[in-house]
């Protein structure tokens, strides 16, 4: 009425579908087969939470998981089911790691991290990107395999030796 417009909160029939290949025609979370008459649309990110009907956000359940999930995230609901997400081993291997590699490893992989701008009265200071940041755009972008593969090649040490005289 007021410039409301009504928010999408459930995907579209091709989108369905669509997810329900994707998924190999199985619930993601406990690998039941499924008819396409049994699937319901689980989300990683509930609408509560801020989470969108997309298919990015979206993963095929059975009835079972999707009450079960309830408002938790994806990868709280799959860790309490004894299983972990994709990406959460190359999050682990990425948290062991300093900055300066994780930096090294964004630029080896064209993986863009964005700091961000902080204004006060007079002046503005750019503030880079955290640990964080960098954590989980690389865990979207790079395997195991490539982080160890571009690790080798990781320059051993970046500080000269000062040269002593020889008084």
């Amino acid at each position: 009425m007021w410039g409301d417009e009504p928010v999408r909160r459930a995907l579209g029939t091709r989108d369905k579908q669509i997810l329900f290949e994707r998924a190999g025609r199985r619930c993601e979370a406990c690998g039941k087969e499924l008819d396409y008459s049994e699937m319901q649309v689980g989300h990683k990110i509930a609408a509560s939470k801020g989470g969108s009907a997309s298919l990015r956000n979206s993963v095929c359940l059975c009835y079972k998981c999707n009450k079960l999930q309830g408002t938790d995230s994806w990868a709280v609901f799959l860790k309490k089911m004894g299983k972990q997400s994709k990406d959460f081993r190359t999050k682990e291997i990425l948290k062991g790691l300093s900055l300066q590699k994780l930096r090294f490893l964004a630029k080896k992989h064209n993986v863009k991290v964005r700091g961000r701008t902080e204004e006060s009265w007079f002046q503005e200071n750019y503030v880079p990107p955290s640990k964080r940041q960098y954590l989980n755009a690389l865990a979207k972008q790079i395997s195991e395999n490539e982080i160890k593969t571009s690790l080798k090649k990781f320059p051993q040490s970046t500080k000269r030796k000062r040269k002593t005289s020889g008084w």
